[in-house]
């Protein structure tokens, strides 16, 4: 606290007093204004008393203040100056260091700048070759994409591009003999299904299965460019002619290729692009008429996925046939073993009865020649039969 603060109060508390004193005299009576003036010389007393002690504690927090002041200045004094050697000190070492630095930059871009320089220029110079090269390219393939589009404008070129495409898919999943291209199947009539695949039936022989590539492009590409321009009107008249051109091709697809027993009660129309495929599948109704003309629609995937069922069915056909002739051959086997058995007990029976046969003239052979004994000359030693004949004659 300050000394003007101290006699603000001081001031303050003068006027108190003052102030209680005249209201006590004038509401007490003059009788006991002698005790009252006592009190009031009590409380001055002691007012005084206060005020003295406020008036040394002033004097002391003076004196703080001051040597706190002094102290606080002898710090900030002392601090300024280490900030000062500080500064200077960071100044001169931050200049040597720039100077160390520019001198060692220098010395880098004097020995390096032209080798920097020539090999930048060759890096660019490799960059626009290759740009060159690139446009080159770009101009090439918008050559191949205008050859595409022609390709795809040409109704006869683009049949032959999607029967391409289903001659190696078939040519990559089947035997050169599980199918044939352009086929009669009809002989009433002179159209040729695109692929004929040949199924085995239970009897041995083959069955057709038609597949006949459909690639409706004028429709497909009007609805693309209706839904990429967000023209819903023209996208959903795109949608319907698509779908009226598909149902047209099942139709006939149907009336000329599906020709039971010769062929399978259903044929495949291959679509050749997955996004039309796609666009196919997603029309409402058109599955329902697809399969009352027993006509089933394949893209590149699940006519790769069909052709994978096919080589299961030709592999489980080829496995039956096998087992066939397993069961022909084993059964041809048996009944020669039992003739083999047969003519080897009727073998058996003849070696048994020229064995009796040999036992019976040995038999024979013996009586005669002891017969033939007893008329020998009797000058001649008898002869004693060989070992064992004895015996054996005698048996």
């Amino acid at each position: 606290m300050t000394e003007q603060t101290l006699l603000v109060i001081l001031c303050i508390l003068a006027a108190v007093c003052l102030l209680l004193l005249v209201v006590l005299l004038l509401r007490k009576p003059a009788q006991s204004a002698a005790t009252d003036l006592t009190r009031l010389e009590e409380g001055l007393r002691r007012l005084e008393e206060k005020t003295d002690a406020i008036g040394s504690m002033s004097d002391f927090n003076a004196r703080a203040m001051e040597n706190l002041s002094r102290a606080t200045e002898n710090r900030l004094n002392n601090i300024q100056s280490r900030l000062a050697e500080d500064f200077k000190y960071i100044v001169d070492a931050n200049a040597h260091n720039l100077e160390r630095i520019r001198r060692t930059v220098d010395d880098k871009l004097s020995a390096s700048l032209d080798g920097k320089l020539t090999e930048s220029y060759r890096q660019i110079s490799e960059r626009l070759e290759k740009m060159y090269r690139s446009v080159g390219e770009m101009k090439g393939l918008a050559d191949n994409v205008a050859d595409i589009r022609r390709v795809f404008t040409n109704v006869k070129l683009r049949g032959t591009w999607g029967e391409t495409q289903l001659d190696a898919l078939l040519g990559q999943m089947l035997a050169p003999n599980q199918y044939r291209a352009s086929v009669k199947l009809n002989p009433l009539d002179n159209s040729l299904v695109d692929f004929a695949i040949f199924l085995p039936a239970k009897d041995g022989e083959t069955v057709c299965l038609p597949v006949d590539s459909k690639f409706p492009v004028e429709e497909y590409q009007r609805l693309v460019e209706a839904g990429e321009r967000g023209d819903k009107e023209a996208e959903e008249r795109a949608r319907k002619n698509l779908e009226r051109a598909v149902k047209v091709q099942a139709d006939s697809i149907a009336k000329k290729y599906i020709l039971p027993p010769v062929t399978t009660d259903f044929a495949v129309m291959y679509l050749p692009m997955e996004a039309l495929y796609a666009e196919v599948l997603k029309m409402p109704g058109l599955s329902d008429f697809l399969q009352m003309r027993r006509v089933m629609v394949c893209g590149p995937t699940n006519f790769g996925a069909l052709l994978s069922t096919l080589q299961i069915g030709f592999k489980t056909a080829a496995i039956e046939r096998r087992s066939g002739e397993l069961r022909t051959m084993l059964t041809s086997f048996r009944a020669e073993f039992i003739k083999f058995s047969e003519l080897l007990e009727k073998t058996s029976k003849k070696l048994q009865e020229a064995q009796d046969t040999i036992e019976s003239a040995s038999k024979k052979t013996h009586t005669i020649g002891r017969k033939l004994d007893s008329f020998r000359d009797p000058d001649t030693p008898a002869q004693l039969p060989p070992d064992g004949e004895d015996d054996e004659g005698n048996a």
